[in-house]
């Protein structure tokens, strides 16, 4: 499987990823077969940017997903098919039934990975889908703690166009008397930015 070399720190959320909490809540894992689909990914405004075929088997211990999609190198405009499998593992929960996890495919340093995990991205820039781990890859949260009053003001210019387009997709605020999905998720959002907020202001006081 590929190998990924880069100079700087990319974080998990500049990355396309797959995870097994998304896979199995569109019903991949609900029974031994053979599942198809497409997973695709937008922008802020709801346009599509990318997006990878994807087919997951659990039939006869035979347990893998199998990733096909295209890149197009921006430079040449050369354009490279993937189309490879990754396994699947599986370890019993406690009340009864399987969890599944991704097998990392790829190699660093020449060594194969192998870890269990319950996500795979696609580093920018990067070929094949592997583990964070693998990517070195860091969070935003953390860069942004470091870097003092630009992660901070960086943070709230990013939540705010965040708050913004989730507020347009907003139809129904709630259901059944509770705040539906993207309204819990607007409320964390609120959240984050107060805590961005309350950190410009710390860092700008000190300052003073």
């Amino acid at each position: 499987m590929g190998r990924y070399y880069f100079d700087k720190k990319d974080t998990a959320e500049d990355c396309r990823s797959v995870s097994i909490s998304f896979l199995k809540k569109h019903d991949y894992f609900s029974e031994p077969c053979c599942m198809s689909g497409t997973i695709s990914w937008k922008n802020y405004n709801g346009e599509q940017t990318a997006s990878i075929g994807v087919t997951v088997s659990t039939l006869d211990g035979e347990n893998y997903i199998r990733f096909q999609y295209t890149t197009t190198d921006r430079n040449s405009g050369e354009k490279t098919e993937y189309d490879y499998r990754v396994s699947l593992t599986t370890t019993p929960c406690n009340l009864g039934g399987v969890r599944y996890w991704f097998v990392c495919p790829l190699s660093k340093g020449g060594v194969y990975c192998g870890r269990r995990v319950a996500k795979l991205y696609k580093a920018p820039g990067a070929s094949y889908f592997g583990c964070r781990h693998c990517y070195d890859l860091s969070y935003e949260s953390r860069n942004e703690t470091r870097s003092g009053m630009f992660g901070a003001f960086g943070g709230v210019l990013r939540t705010e166009r965040q708050m913004e387009e989730l507020r347009s997709q907003i139809n129904r605020w709630t259901y059944q008397g509770r705040p539906t999905r993207k309204v819990r998720k607007l409320h964390t959002l609120e959240q984050r930015m107060e805590v961005y907020l309350s950190a410009s202001t710390k860092y700008l006081k000190h300052r003073m």
